[in-house]
């Protein structure tokens, strides 16, 4: 037997989740949860839950809401193109319609839609518990922190995701901003990968660059290293140190053959996007 909650609000849904803890499901859009047929003996519903469907861009930060559909993204000009663009290849529109922001980022998928964006976005996952007090405590934890692995995620038994947020300097006065899904098809198709790059020139310099792939890696594969090794040439310079980054790139890959595609593909189309994105 399953029992169904649909709290009134942010404390009762930590209230049943700090009691129930593994033994209880979150769900918002609904998703990936319904045709996988994934069930557990408390299933928690935070679809009416207002404080967790909000946008919110104060200071230096924008915060997306848990419940935040992708529709109600898309068309929110405070969210990041870049970003967007991500969210209108998911799937179809009634799925965008249901579908959240942080339940792709919640199931951890490698070939998660949304992912390398939110890598290169440098977000952070905002999860809050209730004290033994009864006082909500909030920790944030940044993506790839939060993201360990396929299907694994840093959220403790008696946690909730409460939103997403994303500092405004990582999109802001950017130069390029660039996401590619690639799949058998334009709609309801899995990533066979994905990229998503952004970069900020300044007189002639490469000030600021964010690289992330999906789908070639247990997680998203993002190289600090690398892009700090990149930061501060001239775009001159870059140029003549492209085949050497390229390669670099293709070693950092690991992509793997499945159902979906090869892994040889996976690997050149990574790279040929980001021979791409490098010619600025």
């Amino acid at each position: 037997m399953v029992t169904a909650y649909m709290p009134a609000s942010v404390t009762e849904a930590l209230t049943i989740k700090k009691k129930e803890r593994e033994r209880a499901l979150l769900v918002a859009g609904g998703t990936d949860i319904m045709p996988a047929g994934q069930t557990a003996p408390v299933m928690i519903y935070l679809q009416g839950l207002h404080d967790l469907s909000n946008v919110t861009k104060s200071g230096a930060v924008l915060r997306i809401g848990a419940s935040c559909t992708y529709t109600q993204l898309i068309h929110d000009e405070r969210v990041p193109q870049v970003l967007r663009d991500a969210m209108h290849s998911i799937a179809a529109p009634a799925i965008r319609n249901a579908g959240t922001l942080v339940g792709n980022i919640c199931r951890a998928s490698p070939a998660g839609d949304t992912l390398p964006v939110l890598y290169a976005l440098e977000a952070a996952v905002v999860a809050g518990h209730l004290t033994d007090a009864g006082v909500m405590d909030k920790r944030r934890i940044d993506i790839d922190d939060f993201i360990q692995g396929n299907r694994r995620i840093a959220l403790a038994p008696d946690e909730i995701v409460l939103a997403v947020e994303i500092p405004c300097r990582s999109y802001e006065n950017m130069t390029k901003m660039q996401s590619c899904k690639v799949g058998g098809r334009k709609a309801q198709a899995i990533a066979k990968l994905s990229f998503a790059g952004i970069c900020r020139v300044e007189d002639n310099v490469l000030c600021e660059i964010r690289l992330a792939f999906g789908a070639v890696g247990l997680t998203v594969v993002r190289s600090r290293e690398l892009e700090a090794k990149m930061r501060g040439l001239t775009l001159t310079e870059l140029a003549a140190k492209k085949n050497e980054i390229l390669k670099e790139y293709a070693a950092l890959l690991q992509p793997i053959d499945d159902q979906r595609s090869t892994a040889a593909y996976r690997r050149q189309v990574c790279l040929n996007l980001l021979e791409d994105f490098l010619t600025l």
